[in-house]
């Protein structure tokens, strides 16, 4: 089984071709277009990014799904047509004619599991000799792609201890799928865990469901939104009251962009507000946000900012008396990630 998930080198051949418009010819392995870079893997000079707009004309016999800037998607292998501004997606007895100005994404659709993940690791670590207060934050993405489904996986944990106070700690793990309808549609189903000191909360879990619409998507610029309903139980570690179980609707905007220009940088935020069916008056709101600058190719500096608010907090036992934990939260972090 590993040796099949794990091909060798034997295996990969490189024999995909494109051609700039300088006249520069390069046989290599295409992997992805992706914010206005097309990633080509080589023999001789390994890995390299190359800007779509240089390019004259690709041409390859693996089987990739191509997105335009119009939310159409197509799925099959690849060639420029005569013309070099059209390229020709086939797959079985079918095919189609894009714009190639207007492809945003192109993902390749690989034979084994393992080959279609994509993701990124990041880690920091914060040291103070006053009252010996130490932070550390780690987080984690994975992404699977097929031609009409894509999974991801994002985990972050941020910890803070000091001498003269006890830790605090916030765990965040979410799973998600989409399955794409027509051009600029999607459904969206995912779950959420959250572990949050500050909120005194020992355990939200959170199932959700709804649909997602694509406003934007160019090579520099995405912008969306989401909607939907959310089945949301929590669990205190003092509250008076141990947890609860509310239903919830959901609407959510989520913007990126990158600069492909040395240094690169990727910005990526989503902000969600949570609207409560049935505790009436109560309003949760989400934001998270990570900058990453590139360092070298593949490892990046990155800020993460987060928050969270909730104008209805459970109330806590305090010597008989009732007292209402914080309404809030929210950090910024810095960190060293690693994509793959």
């Amino acid at each position: 089984m590993l040796a099949l998930a794990f091909p060798g080198p034997a295996q990969a051949q490189k024999t995909d071709v494109v051609v700039l418009f300088n006249g520069d010819v390069l046989t290599g392995d295409v992997k992805e277009l992706y914010r206005g870079l097309l990633r080509f893997k080589t023999d001789s000079m390994s890995t390299v990014y190359i800007e779509w707009l240089d390019i004259k004309s690709i041409r390859s016999d693996k089987n990739f799904t191509l997105e335009t800037v119009t939310g159409l998607r197509a799925f099959g292998n690849i060639k420029t047509s005569g013309d070099f501004a059209s390229i020709e997606v086939a797959y079985a007895d079918r095919s189609v004619r894009l714009d190639k100005y207007s492809v945003v994404v192109i993902t390749q659709i690989k034979d084994t599991f393992i080959n279609r993940l994509d993701g990124s690791v990041s880690a920091g670590l914060n040291f103070r000799k006053a009252n010996s207060e130490q932070q550390y934050n780690f987080g984690f993405t994975v992404k699977y792609r097929s031609q009409r489904h894509t999974y991801d996986s994002t985990f972050s944990a941020t910890s803070s201890t000091r001498e003269d106070s006890s830790p605090n700690e916030r765990y965040f793990l979410n799973v998600g799928h989409r399955f794409y309808l027509r051009p600029k549609w999607a459904t969206l189903e995912g779950a959420e865990l959250e572990q949050n000191s500050e909120l005194d909360l020992r355990l939200r879990t959170l199932l959700l469901g709804g649909g997602q619409r694509q406003f934007v998507n160019t090579n520099q610029n995405r912008f969306d939104a989401s909607a939907g309903l959310a089945l949301n139980n929590e669990s205190y570690f003092s509250a008076a009251k141990s947890s609860r179980t509310s239903l919830e609707c959901f609407g959510s905007v989520g913007y990126e962009y990158f600069k492909f220009n040395t240094p690169k940088a990727d910005l990526v935020a989503r902000f969600t507000v949570f609207p409560s069916l049935t505790e009436r008056g109560r309003v949760r709101t989400s934001l998270n946000s990570v900058l990453s600058w590139e360092i070298i190719a593949d490892l990046t500096l990155n800020f993460t900012v987060y928050a969270s608010t909730d104008n209805r907090p459970p109330n806590i036992e305090d010597d008989g008396e009732e007292t209402a934990v914080s309404d809030s939260d929210y950090g910024l972090t810095t960190s060293l990630g690693w994509t793959f």
